[in-house]
């Protein structure tokens, strides 16, 4: 991807996470992070991200 008009770029966002005996309210889901990376790297210029491995209706390209 171009980033302006003179710079090549590439970026790769991995991630995991786990709750263990979290009470609800607490809880951060995997679609949430993922649509908050998402936010931030459109917020910056890049097109939206790809993840692989989420639930089939999530929002994520």
């Amino acid at each position: 991807m171009n980033i302006g008009d003179a710079y090549s770029a590439d970026m790769q966002i991995k991630f995991s996470d786990r709750c263990n005996e979290t009470p609800a309210p607490y809880a951060i889901s995997s679609q949430e992070i993922a649509d908050l990376l998402n936010d931030l790297a459109v917020r910056r210029g890049w097109p939206t991200i790809t993840f692989y491995r989420t639930p089939k209706a999530a929002p994520l390209n």
